[in-house]
């Protein structure tokens, strides 16, 4: 037998083929071909409902679509909007009250240093001074870098708003019209081999990543919900902005509600707000029970694939994508495994 006929080169050349395979259609396909993944993904969400109510109704399945996207883009629209502007209203209030928030940080470190000095002798010399120096390094940081760096790539920025705009256009239209024509796809996506294929992936997808990105969408809100009403409660004038923020940061790996929470609380105690802390400290309490309660309800044992290769995932498409391999990272590693294992089998037949 020759060295290139031996079972381990096939799978090492199939394996490198499909590698290479799936970061060219990440890196140069899926750029083109996003709105109709979209709207193909938006088709297979609304299935369903439209199958259910052109069953009821016996009404043409082209206009049921059409009413149904309609209604939830809809809905989708009010909420953003409404959220938008509560978000928009608490960032200009947050920018009126920035000479506030800068007295009242200055205020908290003139104090800090005071105790310190105070409880362990350690002279730490003119608190406020050392405060006025940081101050005028992260404004002069941000006028001679940061302000430069918006004002010279506001049209990339500019153009990207549009190109987002143009691709939620064309995935609407486009899921529109899958939609439309669904039962003769899905009849000609079974026939091919292709289309089998596609299917079998986006079955193993629906199981593994998909369980996990549901999940983590539904304890990111739960959670979010749960900041708001309770900042909300303490009487926090930015309470939807902070709550959101606070609802993100505990999605994101090894970041948790935590690393909020607790400068909170060490702040609040400094300061002799000691309600404040408490309440604090039980909605970090809350954040994580509900976490721990909500994850392994939602995922359980379906995701298959350990949380290291997740984050190496996660890792590596940062490396080679940038910024969207958060995503893309996750997605390519997906399919690298399962083309493998599809290629495998049929090599093995």
């Amino acid at each position: 037998m020759k060295w290139y006929e031996r079972d381990n080169v096939k799978k090492a050349v199939l394996l490198t083929g499909v590698t290479l395979a799936v970061y060219l259609f990440m890196r140069y396909v899926l750029p083109i071909v996003i709105p109709f993944l979209l709207g193909g993904l938006l088709a297979v969400l609304l299935h369903p409902i439209v199958e259910k109510v052109v069953k009821k109704t016996g009404r043409g399945r082209s206009m049921i679509s059409m009413l149904i996207v309609t209604i939830v883009l809809a809905a989708v629209a009010a909420v953003c909007f409404f959220a938008g502007r509560a978000v928009c209203a608490q960032l200009a209030e947050l920018a009126k009250n920035a000479e506030s928030i800068e007295s009242s940080i200055r205020d908290l470190w003139c104090d800090c240093c005071a105790r310190v000095e105070s409880g362990f002798g350690v002279q730490i010399g003119e608190a406020e001074q050392i405060f006025a120096r940081m101050q005028s390094r992260v404004k002069s940081g941000f006028q001679s870098r940061t302000l430069p760096y918006l004002l010279k790539n506001s049209v990339v920025f500019a153009k990207l708003v549009f190109s987002a705009m143009g691709v939620a256009l064309v995935s609407v239209i486009s899921g529109m019209l899958i939609l439309t024509d669904y039962p003769q796809i899905s009849t000609a996506l079974h026939k091919s081999e292709i289309g089998k294929l596609a299917v079998q992936v986006k079955h193993h997808a629906k199981e593994a990543g998909g369980t996990y990105l549901k999940a983590q969408i539904v304890i990111l809100l739960v959670i979010s919900l749960i900041c708001v009403a309770g900042l909300f409660l303490t009487g926090n004038s930015y309470a939807l902005l902070a709550g959101m923020g606070i609802g993100i940061c505990d999605a994101l790996p090894f970041i948790g509600t935590g690393t909020i929470f607790v400068p909170w609380m060490i702040i609040d105690i400094i300061n002799g707000k000691y309600v404040v802390a408490a309440v604090y400290g039980l909605l970090y309490v809350i954040c994580s029970f509900v976490r721990q309660l909500l994850e392994p309800r939602l995922i359980g044992a379906r995701l298959g694939y350990p949380p290291i290769v997740v984050l190496m995932s996660i890792y590596i498409g940062i490396h080679v994508y940038g910024a969207g391999g958060v995503l893309l990272g996750p997605g390519s590693a997906f399919l690298i495994y399962e083309l493998y294992t599809a290629g495998r089998m049929a090599m093995e037949k």
